[in-house]
């Protein structure tokens, strides 16, 4: 929306400019100021794109209106009107910031002139902020995803997340989006899940394979809200993909670093333990990658570390890391988290180790650290879900 302001306290040189301003194509808005101080008012009231105003004016003259301008306003372009071809007007002018210095009696011509420039200068801001908002949600979708699969942020991206109170993380399973038109589905839900969990702050939308997975960073804690939101999207995409659609809540925090945990979280809660996510590939995998599994149920409760198996099997840490979640869908690090508290999990049921005891037993050293991750991933701690599974 384009709005242009003109002051000046002599109403047979105001209301003449604004009614040709008026009639010209693109223009939403024109407004008028008798003073200086009233067209501070207007500012506060709405964006004003372009101003044109008279030098000298009561109360506030048209100097000191640029020189507000330029500080609380600096994208509004300035124009400042006069009668009189003086030196030092024209300095101050320059001083202020303004576009142009005119003398009266402004011609339409020169008006078209003016707002041709100033319109113009405003389209190409415009694109340019459109362009960078769009880089922006790229990557910032590109870090989240990251996030999800266990690859730190970069400190020199941490500008990209939104502020926020807690991290809420929900993942929907639908059948195979492939099926329902890949590109076109994934366009469409992403921008109406967004939309939905938008209300309740910025959220970010990932679409993989049958995995609908929202990352919303609320500016309060509203369990309420997040729950009716979750219910009222997954009965939403039921109706629209009309595909049965299950929900696995993985949780919330106000610390970034939980994501790939609550990511694990969600699709435990939807049934995709380990390799399932994928489908068993069995027999399909790499051998390379059925050798690295084999190592994590071998090795889990040590270091198991990917480096080691990679040193050992004379082969690339990175092609394994990337040929790993290729085939599985899961990161190394992720799998043999889930691993762990899968392990951990039996421990707690069936046997009397002490929290401590199972901790060392699943490979982690610091219990506090195990018990943290253990509620992160499951929802409650090790004692609780000893006591709600029955453990001995």
């Amino acid at each position: 929306m384009f709005t242009i302001m003109v002051a000046d306290d002599e109403a047979s040189v105001r209301e003449p400019v604004c009614r040709l301003l008026s009639r010209m194509e693109g223009v939403d808005r024109v407004l008028a100021a008798g003073d200086g101080r009233e067209a501070m008012q207007l500012l506060e009231n709405q964006p004003v794109q372009l101003v044109i105003t008279d030098i000298r004016m009561p109360a506030v003259d048209g100097l000191q209106l640029a020189g507000h301008i330029r500080s609380a306003y600096p994208e509004t372009e300035v124009y400042v009107l006069t009668g009189h071809a003086e030196f030092d007007y024209a300095r101050q002018a320059v001083q202020y910031g303004v576009a142009d210095y005119l003398l009266k009696p402004l011609s339409k011509k020169k008006l078209e002139e003016i707002y041709s420039t100033s319109y113009g200068k405003y389209r190409q801001r415009k694109e340019v902020r459109q362009v960078d908002a769009i880089r922006h949600r790229a990557l910032l979708e590109k870090r989240i995803h990251d996030l999800l699969h266990d690859v730190p942020l970069p400190d020199f991206d941490r500008g990209l997340i939104p502020p926020y109170e807690k991290i809420v993380l929900v993942s929907f399973s639908t059948k195979d989006l492939q099926s329902l038109g890949e590109a076109s589905v994934r366009y469409f839900i992403r921008g109406c899940a967004e939309e939905a969990f938008n209300r309740l702050g910025p959220a970010v939308v990932c679409v993989e394979n049958r995995l609908v997975t929202i990352v919303l960073f609320s500016p309060r804690e509203d369990k309420a809200a997040w729950e009716r939101e979750v219910r009222e999207t997954a009965v939403w995409m039921e109706e629209k993909l009309r595909v049965p659609v299950k929900t696995g809540y993985g949780g919330c925090t106000d610390d970034i670093k939980d994501l790939s945990l609550m990511y694990i979280r969600s699709m435990a809660a939807l049934g995709f333990t380990e390799l399932s996510r994928r489908g068993d590939a069995g027999g399909k995998l790499a051998p390379v990658v059925r050798a690295l599994l084999g190592y994590v149920h071998r090795e889990y409760a040590g270091a198991a570390q990917l480096t080691d198996f990679a040193q050992n099997h004379q082969i690339n840490p990175n092609y394994l890391s990337n040929l790993f979640h290729q085939e599985t869908g899961m990161t190394y690090s992720q799998y043999l988290t889930q691993h762990r508290l899968t392990e951990a999990k039996r421990l707690l049921r069936e046997t009397q180790l002490k929290i401590y005891e199972v901790c060392e037993k699943v490979g982690y050293k610091d219990p506090a650290y195990f018990s943290r991750l253990f509620k992160t991933v499951e929802g409650q701690s090790p004692n609780d879900y000893r006591a709600s599974a029955g453990g001995a």
